[in-house]
C-alpha cells in the first residue's frame, strides 16, 4: 500500500522520560549512553510496524533498529501515534524501556541493528500486512511532489533514474538524490535470474501499481529495452525473454557508498 513521504520528522513520534530529579531547580544534562548498541529515541525519523511484536526504526542519521516487543502491540505505529519512552532517551533492548500507545504500554525486550535491506524488507511486510504508514505528515513550504508515494527509505522514484549496472546481486540504480532522500544509488534486487539484461541497451522501472515509486511491490518490475535511450535513430523495444516482458522486483534499498559495486556500466 503506498505511503505519504515526509521530508522533515523532528522526531514527530518519539516522546523521552528525561529522568528528572526531584528538588533540583535545574534541568538535568542528558546522560551518555549507556552502551555503544543503543539507539537515541530522540533521532527517531520513521517507523514501521511489520508484525505486532516487531517495529522496524530509521535514525535521522539513517541508521536502522529492529525493535522487539514483550507483548503484542499492535498499531504502534500508525500515525504516529506511538512514543518511544526510554530513560535519557537512550533504548537499549531492556524492560526498562516501553512503547506507549494511548492507555496501553508494551515493553521492549530486544534491540539489533539492522541494515538498509533488512529495513526495506520488513517495510514491505508492513505495507502488505496492512499498510502501515510512516510517521504522521509534515507541513512543508515549497515545490510540491506529484506521482511519488512512498518512502525513500525502500523506494526510489522511477522518473528520477539517471543510470544503471548490473552486478551479481541485481541492478544497481543511480537517481537524483535530491528526489530521493539524498540517496544516489539503490539496489535492486530482482526475484530470480535475468538473462535479458546482458543485451539491453537501457532499462525501464514499471510499478505494477501504476504510480513513479518502485518499492518491490507485486507487478514493480526492470524491463530491458533494446535500442539507444536517448536520441535513438533505433526503435526501443523491450526484449523478451523466459519471463515475458520484465523481471520481477523482489526489493528497492538505498545502498551505502561501499557497498555499489563496480557492475557493468550502461
Amino acid at each position: 500500500m503506498p505511503i505519504a513521504i515526509n521530508r522533515a520528522v523532528a522526531g514527530a513520534v518519539a516522546a523521552v522520560l528525561a529522568g528528572a530529579l526531584a528538588g533540583e531547580s535545574g534541568a538535568q544534562e542528558r546522560p551518555p549512553a549507556p552502551a555503544p548498541y543503543c539507539m537515541d529515541a530522540r533521532q527517531m525519523a520513521e517507523a514501521v510496524q511489520p508484525d505486532a511484536h516487531t517495529l522496524a526504526i530509521r535514525l535521522a542519521d539513517d541508521s536502522r533498529f529492529r525493535v522487539e516487543l514483550a507483548d503484542a502491540c499492535p498499531g504502534a505505529a500508525v500515525d504516529g501515534a506511538a512514543a518511544l519512552v526510554a530513560r535519557g532517551g537512550w533504548v537499549c533492548g531492556t524492560n526498562e524501556e516501553h512503547v506507549r500507545v494511548g492507555e496501553r504500554q508494551c515493553a521492549v525486550s530486544g534491540l539489533a541493528r539492522i541494515d538498509a535491506e533488512q529495513f526495506a524488507r520488513l517495510a514491505q511486510t508492513a505495507g502488505r500486512s496492512g499498510g502501515i504508514p510512516t510517521l504522521a505528515p509534515v507541513k512543508v513550504r515549497g515545490e510540491r511532489r506529484r506521482g511519488f508515494a512512498g518512502s525513500t527509505s525502500y523506494c526510489l522514484d522511477a522518473r528520477q533514474m539517471r543510470g544503471w549496472h548490473e552486478d551479481a546481486d541485481g541492478v544497481v540504480i543511480e537517481v537524483s538524490p535530491r528526489r530521493n532522500g539524498g540517496h544516489r544509488y539503490y539496489r535492486v534486487e530482482l526475484a530470480g535470474s535475468c538473462p535479458e539484461l546482458s543485451r539491453a541497451e537501457s532499462v525501464e522501472l514499471r510499478s505494477g501499481l501504476g504510480q513513479s515509486a518502485i518499492c518491490g511491490n507485486p507487478g514493480d518490475r526492470v524491463l530491458a529495452l533494446d535500442g539507444l535511450s536517448t536520441g535513438a535513430s533505433l526503435p526501443i523495444t523491450p526484449i523478451v525473454g523466459l519471463r515475458g516482458q520484465g523481471c520481477p522486483i523482489s526489493v528497492v534499498y538505498p545502498l551505502e557508498p561501499a557497498a555499489r559495486g563496480a557492475g557493468r556500466q550502461r
